[in-house]
Parts: structure tokens; C-alpha cells; sequence
């Protein structure tokens, strides 16, 4: 009964949290006595990582949320040294309510963080985040980093993961991109009568290859029992379709271009623009990388292929996240500022000052409304009904993941080295050892 009556006032909370929302996270027209009521003084505390022209992304939404939200100050810190302005400050006892800075940036901070468990619980706010994001978006252990699975991180700024694919050579032999690993298999076999290789990778520096399989068994399996593989749960590594995934690898070994196992990112991209591979995995930055030099072929971007016909395909993303600090003073407030994210004057702020959408539950749909380039465009319209965003579980007190020994053995597959059949074993070896 405890247990009941506290998930039922939870829901409470939120209601009545938001319940000056309208369902994009944007305040409801209300009387003007209502609003004269709450226009309380406040001040929210933000600091944000500039990953290179977001000023006036922030400077603008901090506006339109101080209009949305009489009284409401935002004091804001924008800087891509963002990491050491917000160690100082939670260092000095002046923690800021709202940060956004990626867990990927080079200082560690927020990673840190994480591992201090100094961040706030965001589940009571989840229930109308996800209303308005991409489904799947904070099912992962980037937004859940904990045993106890509540959310303490939320996705902000994103991009989709594929492959990117040749489009002159692709609509000049008649070919069909490819949904499921059999039609991959079946398109690297076309492929090779014309003496192009279906694909390379970098096998110096695989890390595409942790996408490449979620994106595999993700329709299959599911996020819950991906993220235990992940989280390196050797009962998840028992299922069947690991052992189906790296059988598609075994198919495709000798069909790729020659020597992908040493290549690093740079030769890769090299190698695709001399039209050496049909395909090669990135994401719509990587094309605009490749369209800066002139060059004879047009290029695409599509989704990753699934491992068979049966379950919804599921987009592979990687995430940029923001949280609010355990010692937050105005951590309400800052819950507020992140739903703000979500809405519809937050994403038309997005798409016109950063070309870009956040994931939202419309982003397919939005992709047509604002003047994106056509690259994001046809990545943003490739996106499934459910997303996902893999990482492997970090072992906090060794700061290390089993993703190398992982990428490592896929591309051992490409080499001849490893099996379908002991692939497995080598990894329950690795999650025995971790």
C-alpha cells in the first residue's frame, strides 16, 4: 500500500508542478490575476558548454523562458571552458541550478560527477519529458547511469547515427538500400560483381561498431536487455542474437575494403571519397565534412540495417546531456527550464539559430518546417518511432568499459581471427574478468 500511495502522489506532484503547462512544456494562457499571483522574484543559476556557436541558442530560449515565467531572472554562464567554471563553483559552495555539459567533454567533469552521485533524480519530472521526447530517449545508461534506474541526466542537442552511403554509385547500378542484414549481405555480393567493396571501418579506431550492433538486436532484444548487455550482464550475452550478428559480420569479411582492419577514421573517409566502398558508418556531419572538398560522387545518409524483418526499427543516436546538481538551490525551477528544452519555442529557436533539432517527440515531422540542410534534413526524417543511445557501462572505480574489448573482437571477426561461435566465449571471458 506504501508503495502505491507513493507512486500516486508522485503523479500529484507533477500535475500540480506543471500544471500551468500546456502539453509542450509552455505555459497555459491563464487569467492575468493568476499570473500577477506567480510572478514571484526568482533567479535561476545556469552554466552551458559552448560546443562553438550556441550563444545564441541560450541567450535566446533564457529569454523567451523569462517571458514565459514573470519574475524569473536567468543568470547565465555560457563558455566551452564551462567544465572549470562549474568545478569552481559546486568546489565553492555556489552550485548553479541547471548545466549543460555533455559527458563526453574532455575535462571529465560531468563524468565526475556521475560517479559522486551528485546530481539530482529528474524521475519526477520524466513522466512529462517524455511526453514530448523522441520514445527510447532516456532509456539508456547515459540518462540512467545508476543500479536504481531512475533518470538524473536528460538528452538536450543530439545526432543520428547511420551509415552514409555513395548515392551516384547506388542509383547508377539500380541498387536498394538495405533494411535488414540479409539484404546487406545480398547488396555486398552485387557489390563485389562491380568490383566495389560494400563497406569500411576503422579498424584502428572501431567505436562504430558498439552502434552497429545495437542497432542490430535493439528491435529484436529490446532497450532493457541491450542495456544489460552493456551494462555486462553475461546472462544477456547468452541470447541468440549476438551469435546471428556476428555470423552477418563472417558473411561480409571479405567484401569490404582491403586492409579496413588498420585504417584509422581519416583513411576511411579517404577511401570513400575515391569510391573504394559503398557504405561507411557515421553520422549527417561526417557528409558535410565530406562535401567541403569538391569531388564526383553525391552522398546520402540512411539507417543502420536491423538483424531480420521482424520488430520496429529503432534509430541509433548519441546523446549531449544536462542535469541539475544535488546542491542546486532552485532545483524546481531548474525542472522547469529543462522541460522549457522540450517545447515548441525552444525547438524553433534550435532549428533558427543552430540549424539543428533536440529530440523531440515531432523532430521527422519539424525536419520539413525550418530551413535545414538537406543532409540533417534526410537524417532527421530517417528517424524511427523509438531511438536509442548506446554506451557501454563505465566501472567507476577504474574509469574503464569493456567498448575496446568489444570493438576490438568485431573487428578480429573482420580479420578471420574470432568466430561466430567463440565470439561469445571470449566476451564472457572479458565480463568475468571486468
Amino acid at each position: 500500500m506504501k508503495k502505491t500511495l507513493s507512486i500516486f502522489l508522485a503523479v500529484l506532484m507533477i500535475v500540480f508542478s506543471f500544471a500551468g503547462c500546456s502539453e509542450d512544456g509552455e505555459p497555459a494562457d491563464n487569467s492575468s490575476d493568476q499570473v500577477s499571483e506567480t510572478a514571484i522574484e526568482e533567479k535561476l543559476s545556469i552554466v552551458v558548454y559552448d560546443r562553438g556557436e550556441d550563444s545564441a541558442y541560450w541567450e535566446k530560449v533564457a529569454a523567451a523562458f523569462e517571458a514565459a515565467n514573470p519574475g524569473v531572472t536567468v543568470d547565465m554562464f555560457v563558455s566551452k571552458d564551462a567544465a572549470y567554471e562549474l568545478r569552481d563553483r559546486i568546489l565553492g559552495g555556489n552550485s548553479p541550478d541547471f548545466v549543460y555539459l555533455p559527458s563526453y567533454e574532455e575535462s571529465g567533469v560531468t563524468e565526475a560527477l556521475i560517479k559522486d552521485r551528485a546530481m539530482t533524480s529528474l524521475s519526477d519530472i520524466e513522466q512529462v519529458a517524455s511526453s514530448l521526447m523522441l520514445s527510447g530517449a532516456t532509456q539508456n545508461t547515459l540518462c540512467k547511469p545508476y543500479e536504481n534506474g531512475e533518470t538524473y541526466l536528460a538528452p538536450l542537442f543530439f545526432e543520428i547515427e547511420g551509415l552514409i552511403y555513395n548515392k551516384t554509385l547506388l542509383n547508377e547500378n539500380g541498387w536498394s538500400l538495405p533494411e535488414t542484414w540479409d539484404d546487406f549481405v545480398a547488396l555486398a555480393e552485387d557489390c563485389d560483381k562491380k568490383d566495389v567493396a560494400v563497406f569500411t571501418y576503422a579498424g584502428a579506431e572501431p567505436e562504430e561498431f558498439v552502434n552497429i550492433f545495437a542497432a542490430a538486436l535493439a528491435p529484436s532484444v529490446g532497450a532493457e536487455t541491450l542495456n544489460s548487455m552493456l551494462g555486462c550482464d553475461a546472462e544477456a550475452w547468452e541470447n541468440e542474437a549476438v551469435a546471428s550478428f556476428v555470423g552477418y559480420i563472417e558473411k561480409i569479411k571479405s567484401l569490404v575494403v582491403t586492409g579496413s582492419s588498420t585504417k584509422t577514421a581519416d583513411d576511411v573517409k579517404e577511401s570513400f571519397k575515391n569510391g573504394e566502398a559503398l557504405f561507411i558508418s557515421g553520422s549527417p556531419s561526417d557528409i558535410k565534412e565530406l562535401m567541403e572538398e569538391e569531388g564526383e560522387y553525391e552522398y546520402g545518409f540512411t539507417s543502420y540495417p536491423k538483424l531480420s524483418a521482424e520488430g520496429e526499427k529503432v534509430s541509433i543516436v548519441t546523446f549531449s546531456e544536462m542535469y541539475i546538481p544535488v546542491e542546486a538551490k532552485n532545483a524546481d525551477l531548474a525542472k522547469k527550464f529543462m522541460i522549457f528544452q522540450y517545447s515548441d519555442t525552444a525547438v524553433q529557436i534550435a532549428a533558427e539559430t543552430l540549424g539543428e533539432l533536440t529530440p523531440v517527440l515531432k523532430v521527422s515531422e519539424l525536419a520539413e518546417k525550418y530551413e535545414l540542410a538537406e543532409t540533417d534534413k534526410e537524417a532527421y526524417k530517417s528517424i524511427a518511432t523509438s531511438v536509442f543511445a548506446p554506451k557501454f557501462t563505465v566501472k567507476s572505480a577504474e574509469n574503464e568499459s569493456l567498448s575496446d574489448e568489444f570493438t576490438k573482437l568485431i573487428v578480429s571477426v573482420f580479420r578471420g581471427d574470432v568466430t561466430s561461435e567463440n565470439f561469445k566465449e571470449k566476451m564472457l571471458e572479458y565480463i568475468e574478468e571486468y
